[in-house]
């Protein structure tokens, strides 16, 4: 059956527009909203802080290591010194989530 051109049916019982359940109409409470957004809001701002500071100790890092390698006097320091970096490197990457961090990896 195609409905009129004007958005109407000839049949009375038949409404235009979406039909329902015939249930009640739904609602939300605000007061459950506003507690849900807030909550959201938080969890990102946490999020962004976290990650920014983890990626500043891993700038840290990355310096002292690279530092410690310029420096160096001998193999054990240029060694610690890379190890030093490369963490830096890795905590960097994963706290931008660029690689999965260790615990994903087995």
């Amino acid at each position: 059956m195609v409905p009129a051109p004007n958005g109407t049916s000839p049949d009375p019982e038949r409404r235009a527009g979406p039909e329902t359940d015939g249930g009640e109409p739904v609602e939300f409470d605000e007061a459950a909203l506003y507690t849900v957004v807030r909550e959201a809001v938080k969890d990102a701002l946490l999020d962004v802080i976290g990650t920014l500071l983890l990626v500043g100790i891993a700038f840290v890092l990355v310096a002292a290591g690279g530092q410690a390698v310029v420096s160096s006097g001998s193999v054990v320091e240029t060694g610690l010194g890379l190890l030093v970096a490369l963490f830096g490197i890795y905590l960097a990457a994963t706290s931008l989530e660029v690689i999965a961090p260790v615990r994903e990896w087995f």
